[in-house]
């Protein structure tokens, strides 16, 4: 009997280890197609990644920057002679050195290592510098210079924010890095104007802010401006405008600032650079009394910035090339930009954590093994690019 009950035992265990096997090999199956086609989805996904992100890296390099091209200008013998040649003029927008720039940003000349060199070649590259100058910001001060700024206006809302004396020391301390400066307050045009001779060509340079309720600086007021450009036009060959105003972190343009660029025209503006709203505004251009293209951009975004907001980080560098004919006469010929933007890589990064990327080339190198960033970085390139295409309106 007991033999009966133990072979039955086996014969059942032997039936439920084939059902197990039978289960194992069918869950196991079904576990590994389970995976096969997971493994297939993500490949597909990835493919299909891969194509947008191609797709797009295609229609990125297709985009140009392009604003302006004069119709007008003659070129023969260009570099023959001291004239008819081609001025290049590259402008930033604020230069800031917020409390995580200074925090974060051991080696300031980080920041400006992808990009420099499109300001190199420039024969004037101007900017507003809205840092005040003391002991800690003088290295920030540096590496600006070394980034290829050579021009700067002091005419904005922080002037003052360490009193005249403050001021004072900004403008001496760029000037002996070799930075020019315009919009201090002076009392008489030929203090207040800067004219800049390049290329045996005379360009002048005048700078205003909106009215802080400070002194110092050049508060814009329209007897000002015009005695200041009436002054520009007797001794330069071209003038060029450089505006604090808007309102901060918009893409709007202000009526008021579109008030103001109609009158710095007619009294003789051809050029109107634009910073303080943080964010990139429009361009324009516009004819003046004697039919000739004025252009305005109103705002160019920042240059360096600690701000959080993406729409902040957007920023370009504005390039101008001004065609001056044998007689001497200047005239605006061609405008584009460069999209660039000031990455964060966060708050895990304790030095360097911030650098301004070419955002094309950034574009490009994506997914390739110089690049250095990850996915959610390059959608935001993605988007500034197509963002700043809307602004501009192309």
């Amino acid at each position: 009997m007991s033999h009966r009950r133990a072979r039955s035992r086996r014969r059942d265990n032997i039936i439920w280890e084939t059902i197990s096997n039978k289960n194992f090999i069918i869950i196991s199956s079904i576990l590994i197609l389970i995976i096969l086609v997971g493994l297939v989805g993500i490949k597909l996904l990835n493919l299909n990644v891969e194509k947008d992100i191609a797709a797009e890296k295609a229609r990125i390099e297709a985009q140009i920057e392009d604003i302006y091209t004069s119709t007008t200008a003659q070129f023969e013998g260009i570099g023959e002679f001291k004239t008819n040649q081609i001025i290049k003029i590259s402008a930033v927008g604020d230069i800031l050195c917020g409390n995580n720039l200074k925090k974060f940003g051991s080696d300031y000349n980080n920041i400006f290592t992808d990009i420099s060199k499109y300001l190199k070649d420039s024969d004037i590259t101007v900017g507003t510098y809205e840092t005040t100058i003391t002991e800690d910001t003088k290295t920030f001060a540096d590496a600006v210079s070394k980034s290829g700024i050579n021009f700067v206006s002091l005419a904005h809302n922080h002037a003052l924010d360490n009193g005249q004396a403050g001021l004072n020391t900004t403008k001496e301390y760029l000037e002996s890095l070799g930075v020019d400066t315009v919009g201090v307050s002076a009392d008489s045009p030929e203090n207040r104007v800067k004219i800049k001779e390049v290329k045996n060509t005379k360009i002048a340079f005048l700078a205003y802010t909106y009215d802080n309720g400070k002194s110092g600086v050049n508060i814009y007021n329209q007897d000002l401006v015009k005695q200041d450009l009436e002054y520009a036009e007797q001794n330069a060959a071209i003038s060029i405008v450089m505006m604090h105003w808007g309102n901060v972190n918009t893409n709007e343009v202000s009526e008021y600032q579109v008030e103001q660029a109609k009158y710095l025209i007619s009294c003789g503006a051809d050029i109107i650079i634009g910073a303080h709203p943080s964010a990139v505004q429009k361009m324009d251009i516009v004819q003046n009394s004697s039919f000739s293209d004025c252009f305005i951009a109103y705002s160019v975004g920042d240059y360096t910035s600690d701000f959080t907001v993406e729409n902040a980080n957007l920023e370009l560098i504005l390039n101008l090339q001004i065609f001056v004919n044998t007689e001497g006469k200047a005239s605006l010929y061609k405008v584009d930009y460069t999209p660039v933007y000031m990455w964060d890589r966060g708050a895990k990064f304790t030095e360097n954590r911030f650098k301004i990327l070419d955002m094309k080339k950034e574009i490009a190198d994506f997914g390739l093994e110089n690049s250095q960033i990850d996915k959610s970085t390059y959608d935001k390139l993605v988007r500034g690019v197509d963002r700043l295409n809307s602004i501009l309106g192309r």
